[in-house]
């Protein structure tokens, strides 16, 4: 069997060629369309990425409960149930500051969001320059499509602050952008192919496709498909059947979540309400999520 080289990452699809291939393919394929029909910025595409967002998203975090438990060397109802609580204390937490102060919402939701990115490529080069790749995804798209994602971030915090938010993001996405390229170079040299199509070809979807349909090509075709890869490993002690009851349960209750941010929505147009519910949530589930990435498997003790 091949060893794995350093910079090797495994991918979301599957194995050899079609894992290799499928992301260049969608995003080429999109782009196509894009050029040929002119429909994918519409409200109705960026409804539907937003909702496969949530759809595809949601699952890579739903056995947190679970892997904190692992790591924590415990797992009694009442550790569970403390780390339950913890978990809703920090979305609750997070829920509070969109509706009294969206706009420090939406700029930790981004600036954890590039944290929380780089760990897909962390460990197989230079932790700055895996940073620096998954800023370039965050920040890109302010860069080449501005009008696009100020109206987004306006949309987001219900005023015209989004557009500052974004023009500033756009100012940092240039050294982010050529640390990307650098570590791109790096994973080719050391014989990587696939690391070196992922970050180009998210890079091009930054670049040609709206911003909300090239975010959902890289965070629903690669880094959740990772991140459930590695739970499901992390989990392996707990039955398939247990693992798919509790994926279900978690699901649906951060679905129900989502509706009620939809609901609570006072917006005119449902695809505006969508978009920031979709958003909201995913950010409100970030949190928790992320700070479980810093709790680490306790050690077995000696004897």
């Amino acid at each position: 069997m091949m060893a794995a080289t350093p910079f090797l990452p495994t991918g979301a699809f599957g194995s050899g060629r079609l894992r290799l291939w499928a992301l260049p393919f969608l995003t080429v394929s999109l782009i196509i369309v894009n050029l040929q029909f002119g429909q994918l910025d519409s409200p109705a595409w960026v409804s539907v990425a937003a909702l496969c967002i949530a759809v595809f998203g949601i699952p890579h975090g739903t056995l947190d409960v679970e892997i904190a438990a692992a790591r924590l060397g415990r797992s009694s109802p009442s550790i569970k149930l403390k780390i339950v609580g913890a978990y809703l204390l920090c979305a609750g937490l997070m829920t509070s500051l969109w509706f009294q102060v969206p706009e420090l919402a939406l700029s930790l939701f981004l600036i954890v969001s590039i944290v929380h990115f780089s760990q897909d490529w962390q460990g197989k080069a230079d932790p700055f320059l895996a940073l620096m790749v998954a800023w370039a995804l965050v920040a890109l798209p302010a860069l080449t499509k501005p009008v696009e994602v100020a109206e987004i971030f306006d949309m987001l915090v219900g005023n015209r602050n989004g557009a500052v938010i974004a023009a500033l993001l756009a100012c940092a996405s240039a050294p982010a952008l050529l640390g990307c390229f650098v570590y791109a170079k790096g994973s080719y040299h050391s014989a990587d192919p696939q690391v070196t199509v992922e970050v180009i070809s998210c890079l091009i979807a930054a670049i040609f496709l709206p911003p909300l349909i090239a975010f959902s090509i890289f965070f629903c075709g690669l880094h959740s498909p990772r991140h459930m890869r590695d739970a499901m490993r992390e989990t392996g002690a707990i039955s398939a059947r247990q693992k798919g009851g509790i994926i279900a349960a978690v699901f649906m209750l951060s679905a129900g979540f989502g509706i009620v941010l939809l609901i609570g929505q006072d917006q005119a147009k449902i695809d505006v309400g969508i978009i920031r519910s979709v958003f909201m949530l995913i950010s409100i589930l970030t949190m928790p999520h992320f700070i479980l990435e810093h709790v680490r498997p306790v050690s077995p003790r000696a004897g």
